[in-house]
C-alpha cells in the first residue's frame, strides 16, 4: 500500500512539473474572412498547431514554478496566393493578481502587429530555434519572449532583462537577412518591431520598468489585502514614471505608449471617482491619448 501511494505522489509530483514546466498558456484565433475559399484549406489547422507550438515549447532556460502566462492570440488573414498569407496579428498577456482568484487577472501588454507575411500549410511541424529565421515562428517567437520578460518584470525588478535580449537578437539576425519588417532604422516616435524591443531592452529605461514593478508588486498585489495603501503606492509608481518622461527623454515613447494602451482602462477604475488625487495630472501627462478617459473617471462616469 505504501509503494502504491508513494507511486501516486510521484506521479502528481510529476504532472505538476510538466504543467508548470512551460511558461505561456495561448489560445489562438484565427480570422479567414478577408481570404479566398480555396486558400483556406491551407490554414485549417493553423489555430491547433501555433497553440500545440506555444502551449509545448519552453522559451527560457528558467525552472517555472507559477502558473503559466494567459496569452490571447488572434490572427487576422488579410490576404493569400494558395500557401502564402498576409496578416495582423494581435497579441495581449496577462498577469494573475496575487491575493485573488484566477479569474484576477491584469492585462498586462497589447501588440499590434500589421504587417506579416509567411507561408503556411495545415500540419506543419513547427520548431523553436531562435538562431534561424522562419517567417511563420521567428514573429511568433519574438513576441512570446516579450511577453515572458514582461511578466517576468511584473515578479522582480529587471527580472526580463535577459529575454529582452533575446527578443532583440531575433530582430536583428532577421534584419541581417534584409527581411521584410524587421529594420533596425527607425524615426523617433515611430511604433517598428525593432524600436519596441530596443526601449524595453535599453538600459536607459530601467526606471520606468522598475516603476511597473512597483505598480503590480506594491499595488495590485496588495489591494486584497490594504486597498488604501495599495492605491498610494500605485501613485507613486505613476509619478516616477511622470518624472522618468520628464527628466529622461527627449521624444516620444513606444514603451509608455503600449503601457498605457494596456493600463489606462484598469487604472481609471481604480481611482474612478477620486476627483481630488494627483494621480490625474501625472496620468495626462504621460497619456494624453486617454485624456477623456481619466476626465470621465474623475468625474465618475
Amino acid at each position: 500500500m505504501k509503494r502504491i501511494i508513494s507511486i501516486v505522489i510521484l506521479l502528481i509530483t510529476f504532472s505538476q512539473v510538466w504543467l508548470y514546466s512551460q511558461e505561456l498558456k495561448a489560445n489562438v484565433s484565427v480570422n479567414m474572412d478577408q481570404i479566398p475559399f480555396d486558400s483556406r484549406q491551407y490554414v485549417t489547422s493553423l489555430k491547433y498547431d501555433l497553440e500545440n507550438y506555444i502551449n509545448n515549447q519552453k522559451f527560457t532556460d528558467i525552472e517555472w514554478d507559477g502558473p503559466r502566462i494567459p496569452v490571447e492570440i488572434s490572427i487576422y488573414l488579410t490576404g493569400s496566393n494558395r500557401t502564402y498569407f498576409s496578416a495582423q496579428l494581435i497579441i495581449i498577456s496577462k498577469r494573475t493578481i496575487r491575493g485573488t482568484n484566477d479569474e484576477g487577472q491584469s492585462i498586462a501588454m497589447k501588440f499590434l502587429d500589421k504587417n506579416w507575411s509567411f507561408e503556411y500549410q495545415s500540419g506543419a511541424m513547427l520548431s523553436y530555434n531562435p538562431t534561424r529565421f522562419n517567417e511563420f515562428t521567428s514573429l511568433i517567437d519574438f513576441y512570446m519572449l516579450m511577453v515572458i520578460a514582461n511578466d517576468l518584470d511584473t515578479y522582480g525588478e529587471l527580472e526580463g532583462s535577459k529575454y529582452y535580449d533575446r527578443a532583440k537578437q531575433i530582430i536583428q539576425m532577421a534584419a541581417s537577412q534584409n527581411k521584410s519588417g524587421y529594420s533596425i532604422n527607425y524615426q523617433p516616435g515611430e511604433l517598428t518591431r525593432y524600436s519596441i524591443v530596443s526601449e524595453f531592452s535599453d538600459p536607459r529605461f530601467e526606471p520606468f520598468r522598475k516603476a511597473i514593478f512597483s505598480y503590480y508588486v506594491d499595488g495590485l498585489d496588495m489591494m486584497a489585502e490594504n486597498s488604501g495603501q495599495a492605491k498610494q503606492n500605485i501613485v507613486q509608481a505613476i509619478e516616477a514614471m511622470a518624472d522618468f518622461k520628464k527628466n529622461k527623454l527627449t521624444s516620444a515613447s513606444n514603451f509608455i505608449l503600449l503601457f498605457f494602451d494596456a493600463k489606462a482602462g484598469e487604472i481609471a477604475q481604480i481611482f474612478k471617482g477620486d476627483s481630488d488625487n494627483k494621480v490625474w495630472s501625472a496620468l495626462l501627462y504621460l497619456d494624453p491619448t486617454n485624456t477623456m478617459l481619466y476626465q470621465d473617471a474623475m468625474k465618475r462616469r
